[in-house]
């Protein structure tokens, strides 16, 4: 039991599917009155999936951070944390925000860099923007790619994080900082395995202009060798809920963010991604003859 509030089923269904913007917009503010039963503020987080059903992976869209997939599991993060700061320590100085030196501060911060670069750790990614989880969710989709619908959970952080206590001034629910020391002992490189199995909300280091394009926020996971999907866990509907995209809608609805200015340059705000604004643009005020377009799109994208 949570807080006085019985157990509720996993969650292992779309509450929607939806074919455009609009839908997915009247889809949210359903899951204010779903997840959001309290009164006073409430918060949402998004997170968008897509992947293809893979045997290496598990169930398709389960909430799962990349080090929890066999074979690998939380506890190979020092692994990954040792070499990643051997091979990232060249190059970090040119990074937006050099990792904190000493102290707990400097744990988070290095892996918060390799989550951000693709390394695996206990994070999973979330957004306060509804529209950049539906975003993420279709980005590199297209209408006939086999693939089945997409999805974006949405997250009541606040209701998961009831499990916790990690103040005693405020109340249960809060939204810690990772750099904080009461959120150190439950998450932290060296807290002990507790019998909350939970992951929980926080907010992380504003290290690199993505997370702050992409209003970024997290899930940290426990430092545990077993780890359950966030929405394999007994009381998942009461904190969470799915919203399915009908795949051959894909092309309208990311023409449809586009033109509310959600594109990949407006989310990841750096020269990598200027060379294919520049072509997308080209492309689509029609400036190429016919053969050189049927050529263009042809090429991978990198």
């Amino acid at each position: 039991m949570l807080n006085g509030v019985q157990p509720a089923s996993p969650v292992t269904q779309c509450v929607a599917r939806i074919k455009s913007v609009e839908e997915y917009l009247n889809a949210v503010n359903n899951a204010f009155q779903r997840i959001c039963t309290t009164t006073g503020r409430c918060e949402l987080w998004y997170r968008g999936q897509n992947e293809l059903n893979q045997p290496s992976k598990p169930v398709p869209w389960d909430l799962i951070p990349n080090i929890a997939r066999k074979p690998r599991n939380p506890l190979m993060e020092v692994i990954y944390l040792s070499k990643f700061k051997s091979y990232a320590i060249p190059f970090v100085q040119g990074l937006p925000s050099f990792p904190i030196p000493n102290g707990p501060a400097a744990y988070w911060h290095w892996l918060f860099i390799m989550q951000h670069y693709g390394v695996p750790t206990r994070i999973l990614d979330w957004s306060r923007d509804a529209l950049t989880g539906l975003f993420f969710a279709l980005d590199g989709r297209t209408a006939n790619d086999g693939r089945p619908d997409a999805a974006v959970w949405i997250l009541n952080p606040v209701r998961l994080n009831e499990a916790f206590s990690f103040h005693s001034f405020v109340k249960p629910g809060y939204i810690p900082n990772v750099d904080e020391e009461t959120f150190n002992l439950y998450f932290g490189p060296n807290a002990e395995i507790l019998a909350n199995k939970k992951p929980a909300a926080a907010i992380g280091p504003l290290n690199n202009p993505h997370i702050v394009a992409q209003k970024g926020v997290f899930t940290v996971f426990p430092h545990d060798k077993e780890i359950t999907p966030l929405n394999l866990l007994p009381d998942a509907s009461n904190y969470l809920l799915e919203i399915c995209v009908d795949a051959a809608s894909i092309p309208l609805i990311l023409a449809q963010l586009e033109r509310y200015g959600v594109t990949r340059f407006t989310l990841y705000p750096d020269i990598t991604e200027v060379s294919r604004q520049i072509n997308l643009e080209v492309q689509e005020e029609g400036q190429l003859p016919t053969a050189a377009l049927s050529s263009i799109q042809n090429i991978p994208r990198l």
